[in-house]
C-alpha cells in the first residue's frame, strides 16, 4: 500500500459536501454556488488576478467565505490567507465558524504555523490574520518561499485601500499586501461597500470582473429599514438629539427592550436578545452610556431602591405598546427575568468585553455598547434593539454609515418587532446614504460599464484621500443600461414630449422597455422626485453612438460604451430642458443596438466615475 498518497488527501469533494451540508440544515445555498463559481470562472480565464465580490450588510457573507475556500483546496489552491480587520473578537468569531466547518487543513491563524518556511512546502494551508502591520510582516516571512498567494481580503474595503494614493506613497497596511500578493499572487476583496476599492484602484482590481454576492430569503435590509415611499413597518423611535435628554431616550429605549424581549416569548420565540448602543467613536464615552444601562437594571431588580417604583410605573406605560390586554404580564416577565443579564463594554480601554456573548447571546437581556466593533464585521444574531446616535460634524462617508447598520441581517421571523432609536437629523441623513448606494449598487449589477457613485454636499461614497483622482471623473459619471434592438419608429416617439407630463413619460418607459433596459431603482427614483418638484425631467432625442470621424474603437461602438463621458455637457443645451435636472436619452450603433443613458445636471448630486 502506498500510504504517501492518503497524506492530507481528501478528496475534491469538500465544496459539494459543505453545500450539501447546508441544504441538509435548511440553508438557502443559491446565492452562494453562484457566487462561488463565478469567482471560480475569473480565476480559471486568467484575467482574474484582483477583483471583488459585493453583498449587502450583514447576509451571510461568511458562509458564502467557508464555500469559497473549500471549493478553492478542491481546484488545488495551495496557499489561501483569509484577511481580517485588526479586531480579535471579528477574528474569533470567523476563524470560530470556519473551523467548525471541518475543512482540510483546518484554519489556522499565522501564529500558529510552523516557525521554519520551508516545512509549508508541499502541504496546502488555509491561513488567518488580522489587517496588522507586525502581523502581516511575520506572515510575510513565514510565506517568502511561496507563489501564487490566494488572498481573501474580508471588509476589503477597510484598510486595505492605498489612502496615499495621490502623494505617489502607501500606506503602511497597502504596501504589505502588495508584498503578500507578489508577483504571482491573486486578491479577491469581499465587502458589503465595494465604492473606495474602485475609486482607490485598490490592488488593481478589475471592476468589470466583479462579482454580485446575492442576500438569502431571509435577509432584511435596506428595502424594510429605508424604504423608498418612506413608510416603515417596524418600530422606529425618532427624538431631537441636541434637546439633552440623551440619558431618558436611552432608559426609555432600555425598557423598550425589555419589553420587547417579553413579547417574543410570549410569541413563542424562546430566544436571547442583544440590544446594541452606538453613541461615540470616543472610548471614554462607551463607560457613560453602560453606567446608564447598569444603572437602569440596577433600579428594575432592587425593590429597596428608592426609584424602583417609578421605574416600574414608566416599565407599566411602556408594556401597553406591547400587550394592550395583558401588559401586567410583560412587566411580570421583565422583574422575573430582571436578573438573567449581561453588559459587555465593547473596543474600550482596559479589557474589552467577550463580544461573543452578546453576538451570539448567552443571556436573555444582553447588551452590547462601544465603538468601532459594534460598526462593522461582527454579526450579531437576535439582535432586537438598536440605540444609534453617533453623529458625523463633515460629510456622511457613504461606506462608514452602510456598515454601520447593524439591523441588517437574518431577522425576518420577528423584523417587524424590532426597534431602532436615533435622531431625526441622522436618520434622515443615513436614509440619503443609502439611496445613493442603492442607486450605484442597483446600476453596478445591471453590468453596464464601470461602476457610478453619487455624492452631494453632505454625503460621499467614500474619504477624499482614498479616491485616485488621477483616474476618478468627479463631473462626468452617467448611468447607462442594457442593449436592446433599437426601432427607430417606436423608440423615437417615447422621446418626443407632446403634451405628455414627466409622470406619463416614465410610465410610457416602464411601459415599453424591460426592466433591464430600464431598471425599476431608476423608476422609483424617478417618479419620487417628480412627485416633489414639477418640470424636472428633459428628453433627448436618440442619437448615434460613433458617427462618422469620431474616435471610437469597434469594440466601444458595437457595446455602445466607453469609459469616458458620453452623455456630454453641451448635450444639455440641446434639450427641450435645458436646466432640468433629469436628462435621459438613447445612443444607438450602426449595428441595431440602442442603450439608454441618464444624467444628473444643475444639482449639488454628482455621479462619480473610475475612467481607468
Amino acid at each position: 500500500m502506498n500510504w504517501e498518497d492518503y497524506v492530507g488527501n481528501v478528496g475534491v469533494n469538500q465544496y459539494d459536501d459543505r453545500i450539501a451540508y447546508l441544504e441538509d440544515k435548511g440553508f438557502y445555498t443559491d446565492s452562494i454556488e453562484k457566487t462561488v463559481e463565478s469567482t471560480i470562472s475569473n480565476l480559471k480565464t486568467g484575467e482574474g488576478r484582483s477583483f471583488v465580490i459585493f453583498g449587502e450588510p450583514q447576509c451571510g457573507k461568511t458562509e458564502m467565505m467557508i464555500a469559497l475556500n473549500a471549493k478553492l483546496l478542491d481546484e488545488g489552491t495551495k496557499i489561501i490567507v483569509n484577511l481580517l480587520t485588526d479586531s480579535l473578537d471579528l477574528l474569533d468569531q470567523s476563524l470560530t465558524r470556519f473551523r467548525a466547518s471541518n475543512l482540510s487543513p483546518s484554519p489556522k491563524q499565522f501564529k500558529e504555523l510552523p516557525d521554519n518556511a520551508k516545512s509549508l512546502n508541499g502541504k496546502k494551508w488555509v491561513i488567518f490574520s488580522k489587517k496588522n502591520a507586525r502581523d502581516l510582516e511575520k506572515l510575510i516571512t513565514l510565506l517568502r518561499h511561496q507563489k501564487e498567494v490566494m488572498v481573501i481580503d474580508d471588509e476589503a474595503d477597510y484598510a486595505s485601500p492605498n489612502a496615499r494614493v495621490n502623494k505617489d506613497q502607501k500606506t503602511k497596511i497597502n504596501e504589505l499586501i502588495c508584498e503578500l500578493l507578489g508577483e504571482d499572487g491573486q486578491y479577491i476583496g469581499v465587502t458589503a461597500t465595494p465604492a473606495r476599492l474602485n475609486l482607490n484602484n485598490t490592488f488593481e482590481n478589475s471592476s468589470e470582473l466583479w462579482v454580485d454576492f446575492d442576500s438569502h430569503p431571509k435577509y432584511v435590509g435596506q428595502e424594510f429599514f429605508f424604504p423608498a415611499n418612506g413608510k416603515v413597518d417596524y418600530r422606529l423611535h425618532t427624538f431631537h438629539a441636541d434637546e439633552g435628554s440623551e440619558r431618558t431616550e436611552l432608559q426609555n429605549a432600555i425598557m423598550h427592550f425589555l419589553c420587547g424581549v417579553a413579547e417574543q416569548h410570549e410569541f413563542g420565540n424562546y430566544e436571547n436578545f442583544t440590544m446594541l448602543v452606538h453613541t461615540s467613536g470616543k472610548k471614554d464615552e462607551h463607560q457613560e452610556d453602560i453606567e446608564i444601562i447598569e444603572s437602569t437594571i440596577s433600579i428594575l431588580s432592587n425593590i429597596k431602591h428608592p426609584k424602583f417604583l417609578a421605574f416600574v410605573k414608566r416599565l407599566e406605560k411602556i408594556s401597553c405598546q406591547y400587550s394592550l390586554e395583558d401588559h401586567e404580564s410583560i412587566v411580570e416577565f421583565v422583574l422575573r427575568n430582571i436578573d438573567r443579564h449581561l453588559i459587555v463594554e465593547i473596543n474600550s480601554k482596559g479589557t474589552s468585553g467577550n463580544v461573543s456573548d452578546i453576538a451570539e447571546p448567552t443571556s436573555l437581556f444582553s447588551f452590547g455598547a462601544g465603538g468601532n466593533i459594534i460598526s462593522r464585521g461582527v454579526t450579531f444574531d437576535n439582535l432586537l434593539s438598536m440605540y444609534f446616535t453617533r453623529a458625523v460634524k463633515g460629510k456622511f462617508t457613504q461606506d462608514t454609515y452602510i456598515q454601520r447598520a447593524r439591523m441588517f441581517g437574518s431577522r425576518d421571523k420577528y423584523k417587524n418587532c424590532f426597534q431602532l432609536w436615533i435622531p431625526y437629523l441622522l436618520l434622515a441623513n443615513w436614509s440619503k446614504c443609502f439611496a445613493f448606494h442603492k442607486l450605484a449598487v442597483e446600476a453596478m449589477r445591471s453590468n453596464v460599464g464601470a461602476p457610478v457613485w453619487l455624492a452631494d454636499h453632505k454625503t460621499v461614497p467614500t474619504s477624499s484621500p482614498s479616491i485616485d483622482k488621477s483616474t476618478v471623473d468627479f463631473e462626468g459619471g452617467e448611468m447607462s443600461f442594457a442593449r436592446f434592438r433599437y426601432d427607430q419608429e417606436s423608440h423615437n416617439s417615447l422621446f418626443v414630449r407632446e403634451d405628455k407630463s414627466d409622470n406619463e413619460i416614465i410610465e410610457s418607459f416602464k411601459e415599453n422597455f424591460e426592466e433591464e433596459e430600464f431598471p425599476n431603482y431608476l423608476y422609483d427614483y424617478l417618479k419620487a422626485e417628480i412627485n416633489n418638484n414639477a418640470a424636472q425631467l428633459s428628453l433627448h432625442a436618440p442619437r448615434l453612438f460613433g458617427k462618422k470621424g469620431s474616435n471610437y474603437s469597434e469594440e466601444e461602438k458595437k457595446n455602445i460604451r466607453r469609459k469616458k463621458s458620453i452623455f456630454a455637457n453641451t448635450y444639455f443645451n440641446r434639450s427641450e430642458r435645458p436646466s432640468a435636472k433629469h436628462h435621459i436619452g438613447i445612443f444607438y450603433n450602426e449595428y441595431g443596438k440602442a442603450r439608454i443613458f441618464y444624467k444628473i445636471n444643475g444639482s449639488s448630486i454628482r455621479f462619480i466615475q473610475n475612467t481607468q
